[in-house]
């Protein structure tokens, strides 16, 4: 006789139904491990260990609200820019993904354990083992990466800005409270395109622009210096004026000219001057890069303006960014002349062209770095108007044809050519004052481009500096309101653009 107890054989119902039971049981523990990845602490919620899946939650959801919040209220680019304008958020960042990573990675591995049917056969559980490795790295592989990147911008921002002003007094004032622009109406960036990095001896600054800015409004003034500006005022203070006690740069005696007829002493050389004068007199300058603070001390003279910042930007770290973002497609013209433009190499003075390495040929074709650089640079052929017209079609297609997307994925190696290529003076801790400063030159929309050449009557050799300075002074000056009228009507129709039919000897105006 049987026991009533005692167990016996499974009916075939029975084992269909413990069959369903561990599906519908697997299939829940791979939705609610999926759930637990895509919504940090959701399929921990519905576990034994539900308490801990809700505050996972929580903290996701306040998180995640905080941060749109605070994306809606000032746009997602000013967003970025406010945080990477702080490095002490960032480091803060860097630590709250990898805590932040490690707490959802092991809420997956919980809800995947706790989720599991107890007689989950061996096949099963492996898929389920497999499955949750593989959310916990996607999870992991984006919580390291963005705290890598985190910890790389908070790097970058603390090597190419500075800690404290390069000296009492210098920079911009920038105030406590709402307005960190309350004490300063203006602020005078020197922007420095340097080409130490392009196979030259000695630092010479071939782009020199300041980026006047009116801190209330928020329109900008672009000022351009020529490179071949002469007779540049020295400062007082100077230790240059042991060479030149007129205080005119290269007078009465150039002695770089009488050394080589073709090293001229203008704007672009005051660099490499200070240089060889600190070497042939050690402690005349002090500093890390005297030269570099005199070119900002002479440029000050040369437009009548107090320069409170000064960015740098080696050339060869403009190559470099090309390459990263894999080149550039440009429309190669034509020299101003009409012949074509050297890769390298630099003029004669008898209209032709030594030391080049090539040449271009010309029509729509796709650069590399060095060949892109070397494009914007030259001017060997023809001169420094068709140089800067081949600059700015540069940089446009630049512009146009950077891919985001793919920057991202290269995000370390762009870091890499900013602290190797970028230096400024502009204090970490002023970054978000900055921030607030481009907002308002966003804002405005209203930047003004002058030249010294604008100047009535400009000579390059015999340059007056009172001129200069009643120039600059009217064009940084407010505009005047004129009232308008409706009757007002243009000159005529405005001409029709007719496309090129060589797009080689196309105006350098149209660069497509």
């Amino acid at each position: 006789m049987t026991h009533p107890n005692a167990r016996g054989p499974v009916a075939p119902a029975s084992r269909e139904a413990i069959r369903r039971e561990l599906s519908s049981g697997f299939r829940r523990a791979l939705g609610l491990t999926a759930l637990g990845t895509v919504v940090p602490g959701a399929g921990l919620t519905q576990t034994r260990s539900r308490r801990a899946g809700w505050l996972i939650l929580l903290v996701a959801i306040v998180s995640l609200g905080v941060g749109g919040y605070y994306v809606m209220r000032t746009g997602l680019t000013n967003a970025a820019l406010s945080v990477v304008a702080r490095p002490n958020v960032l480091q803060a960042l860097a630590v709250a993904f990898v805590v932040g990573g490690i707490l959802w990675c092991g809420s997956i591995i919980l809800t995947a354990v706790q989720s599991r049917p107890t007689r989950l056969d061996r096949a099963r559980t492996r898929a389920l083992a497999a499955f949750t490795t593989l959310m916990v790295f996607l999870v992991a592989g984006s919580s390291f990466k963005f705290a890598e990147y985190a910890s790389i911008t908070q790097t970058t921002v603390a090597q190419v800005f500075g800690s404290t002003p390069v000296k009492p007094g210098v920079g911009a004032k920038v105030a406590e409270g709402d307005d960190p622009w309350a004490d300063q109406a203006r602020v005078n960036i020197l922007l420095l395109g340097s080409d130490a990095g392009v196979g030259r001896t000695g630092t010479r600054t071939d782009s020199m622009i300041v980026a006047s800015i009116d801190t209330k409004s928020g329109r900008t003034a672009l000022i351009s210096l020529p490179r071949n500006l002469q007779r540049v005022p020295l400062p007082k203070t100077s230790p240059l004026r042991g060479l030149y006690p007129s205080g005119t740069y290269g007078r009465p005696v150039c002695f770089r000219e009488q050394k080589n007829a073709n090293d001229q002493c203008m704007l672009n050389a005051v660099w490499s001057e200070v240089d060889q004068y600190r070497q042939d007199h050690p402690g005349s300058y002090s500093g890390a890069a005297p030269g570099r603070d005199e070119t900002r001390n002479v440029i000050s003279e040369v437009l009548g303006l107090k320069i409170d910042h000064t960015v740098v930007i080696d050339l060869k770290g403009f190559s470099q960014l090309i390459d990263a973002m894999g080149g550039v497609t440009i429309n190669v013209k034509l020299s101003g002349n009409g012949t074509k433009l050297p890769i390298g190499g630099h003029s004669d003075g008898n209209g032709g062209v030594i030391g080049e390495t090539g040449y271009f040929s010309p029509g729509r074709q796709h650069l590399n770095g060095n060949l892109a650089l070397w494009y914007a640079r030259t001017r060997a052929a023809d001169d420094d108007n068709f140089r800067q017209a081949r600059q700015r079609c540069v940089i446009q297609a630049v512009v146009k044809q950077v891919d985001p997307a793919s920057m991202v994925a290269k995000y370390p190696d762009i870091a890499r050519i900013a602290r190797d290529n970028i230096y400024t003076d502009i204090p970490a801790q002023n970054l978000p004052a900055f921030v607030n400063l481009i907002e308002r030159v966003q804002k405005s929309g209203k930047i003004n481009s002058l030249a010294l050449t604008q100047v009535p009557d400009f000579n390059s050799v015999r340059p007056d500096y009172d001129a200069i300075h009643a120039f600059i002074k009217k064009g940084i000056a407010p505009p005047v309101k004129t009232p308008t009228s409706s009757t007002t009507s243009t000159s005529g129709p405005k001409p029709t653009k007719t496309p090129s039919s060589s797009p080689t000897t196309a105006s350098y105006d149209e660069c497509g």
